[in-house]
């Protein structure tokens, strides 16, 4: 009898073990979901990257549990950010490093899947994950996550810009530097004349969109009983819900 419930005793050490086993892993998929297999055939091209892990790249700041609750987590967004029509991956990753690790945010667009564009370079400043944006094809890094301070970057055709505004898009007319009138001007170029002044925080809509990453105009209509139309320098273009400089 002793002898049998020895065995019985080590039988069920087994099964604990192997149930405690099945648990653990568990929670380690429900922590670290499989990648779309967009971004994992990328990854795989890009040696030394990985995907974030709070445990290891955010040690004393943000958890999983505290990303999923703010609804941040997995490290990746799945969403049309070309505009093509097909679902793409944008995904912070991590390069580990003795001297402290870079981390940055790469898409990989389903059109071309053999590339990686980034969104932000590899650098060292933290990066808490991904966000959509306010647009189905506007990607929001998240530098903090209790704030309002992240930048949010389009897909140009070329290249991942901040604060790219599409045609159609509202917009408003504002700037913060005291020194500057806001106004239309006649053409794409701070040379231009000022055509119309208008008021801080008009509302306007994008009718086109000119110049180049470093130096971004915008052509408006404002939302206005009398509209009037214009070119506007990147500068002066924000949110629509302007509360004033």
């Amino acid at each position: 009898m002793p002898m049998a419930l020895c065995r019985f005793k080590k039988v069920a050490r087994k099964v604990e073990m192997k149930y405690l086993l099945m648990l653990l892993l568990g929670l380690v998929l429900v922590d670290q979901p499989k990648p779309p297999r967009l971004l994992e055939q990328a990854l795989a091209r890009l040696p030394g990257l990985r995907l974030l892990d709070p445990s290891i790249d955010l040690a004393g700041g943000y958890t999983v549990d505290e990303l999923k609750d703010f609804g941040y987590w997995p490290p990746w967004v799945v969403r049309d950010v070309d505009r093509d029509g097909r679902p793409d991956v944008v995904a912070v990753v991590v390069r580990p490093a003795l001297g402290g690790s870079e981390f940055g945010v790469l898409a990989i667009h389903a059109r071309t899947p053999m590339s990686a564009q980034w969104v932000v370079p590899l650098g060292n400043q933290r990066i808490n994950g991904v966000a959509a944006g306010r647009a189905r094809d506007v990607i929001t890094p998240l530098f903090c996550i209790e704030c309002d301070a992240n930048a949010w970057f389009r897909w140009s055709g070329l290249l991942y810009e901040a604060e790219l505004y599409a045609i159609g898009e509202r917009i408003a007319i504002a700037t913060y530097d005291q020194d500057q009138t806001v106004g239309l001007f006649g053409r794409p170029t701070r040379e231009s004349r000022l055509g119309f002044n208008v008021a801080v925080c008009m509302q306007a809509v994008v009718r086109r969109v000119g110049g180049s990453e470093q130096d971004r105009w915008y052509f408006v209509e404002t939302r206005a009983r009398k509209p009037v139309r214009g070119w506007i320098p990147a500068a002066f273009a924000t949110a629509p819900e302007c509360t004033g400089a």
